[in-house]
């Protein structure tokens, strides 16, 4: 395998720039240690499919550009012991941004997905403007704390709540949205940033991130379920986000909305709680503040839930997938009562079913990355398409 050219690798003590040239099976180990976290090299073999001298060149590559450590030797079994080999985190850096309706947050990643800082950067009427400005402010603090080399910084990942509408990264977002509305969004911030820029809806960066971080570790097909002040979706099938023709695969509320039933978002939950006593000036104290004992968060839970139970079993019975995954900004608390109540009941399911089998149906699972998914979602944009398959590729 041909060795990078020594002015293009980046070596742990230089600040120079970088130009990856990474095969799809040198990303497939990427990203089966970034899922699993550090392997000994018989472990790669076994996980990966490859062959032990492809696993060995593979890796030597890979340290020798800067993107592995590799350990001392560990014992394994009756084997040789076996050298630990781990994602460098400091080889590569990118920023996510999301963009809601009344709320933007930054985040810095490293290369194993580790967040190292994170800044609310809202402003007022949430123009670009206003929200770049305070982008570039926390990415200078980081620069001037050493916390980012920059020439290690692989690119931004921008995730506005909206739906594409086919013609390159356009997005219609809510009302409140208006200066992110039916404009190109990549180039402009590309050229402002001096860094490649990739754009994505909210719900589908959200997707990504649990899929590198989250579930998506153990379940390669699953539906994520974005609930904040909007309600959407994104799809992982295989391992991959699968966007559709127009970018909008998983757009979830018009399917509640079409079939008559209440959409569970944030809003409506603030909404309910405010008619039964509870002041909540906005969906932030909402999630920051949330107290699973609040007057009337009951009745809202069931009626979230026969909701997200319907969307579950469209999924099951349209796209097959092992899960699907609430998300978005809920809090844990709140995600992991709503898919205990929406879950199916798969003994009265069988005991009801042709044979007393009854066709498999999805897990309804909480999210495991935080709330602020959409950031760390945009944030692996850039360094999935760089760095990542997402997924082993044999051979």
């Amino acid at each position: 395998m041909p060795r990078l050219p020594e002015k293009e690798r980046l070596h742990p003590a230089a600040d120079i720039p970088v130009v990856w040239g990474l095969t799809d099976r040198e990303k497939s180990v990427l990203s089966l240690l970034r899922r699993t976290g550090p392997l000994t090299r018989s472990s790669l073999i076994r996980e990966s499919g490859l062959s032990g001298p492809a696993i060995f060149r593979v890796t030597e590559e890979l340290a020798g550009a800067g993107l592995l450590m590799i350990g001392e030797a560990v014992a394994e079994g009756r084997g040789q012991p076996s050298n630990r080999v781990a994602l460098q985190g400091d080889a590569a850096f990118s920023i996510g941004l999301s963009v809601m309706s009344d709320y933007a947050e930054a985040v810095l990643m490293d290369l194993g997905g580790a967040v190292r800082a994170v800044a609310q950067v809202t402003a007022p009427g949430m123009t670009q403007a206003g929200i770049y400005a305070n982008l570039t402010g926390f990415m200078d603090d980081l620069v001037a704390r050493g916390m980012l080399p920059h020439k290690r910084l692989v690119g931004i990942g921008i995730a506005v709540a909206g739906y594409f509408i086919g013609e390159g990264d356009q997005v219609n977002p809510s009302p409140e949205l208006e200066d992110w509305a039916l404009v190109d969004l990549a180039a402009p911030a590309a050229a402002r940033f001096g860094l490649s820029v990739q754009v994505e809806n909210i719900a589908s960066a959200a997707a990504v991130g649990e899929a590198l971080l989250g579930v998506g570790r153990r379940i390669h097909d699953f539906v994520y379920v974005n609930v904040a002040s909007g309600f959407g979706g994104g799809l992982i099938l295989d391992g991959r986000l699968r966007r559709g023709r127009f970018g909008n695969a998983g757009e979830l509320g018009g399917i509640l909305s079409n079939a008559g039933l209440p959409i569970p978002t944030l809003e409506s939950l603030r909404q309910h709680l405010i008619s039964h006593g509870v002041p909540l000036a906005g969906i932030t104290e909402l999630v920051e503040g949330f107290d699973p004992d609040w007057p009337g968060l009951d009745g809202w839970v069931e009626q979230a839930a026969a909701s997200l139970h319907v969307l579950a079993k469209i999924a099951g019975h349209i796209l097959d997938v092992q899960a699907v995954v609430l998300g978005g900004r809920l809090p844990p608390a709140l995600s992991g009562r709503l898919a205990e109540k929406a879950a199916f009941d798969h003994a009265a399911l069988d005991a009801a079913a042709r044979r007393g089998r009854a066709m498999p149906l999805p897990q309804i699972l909480p999210a495991e990355v935080s709330s602020r998914a959409a950031a760390v979602g945009a944030a692996t944009l850039p360094l999935a398409s760089t760095f990542f398959s997402l997924l082993p590729v044999a051979g």
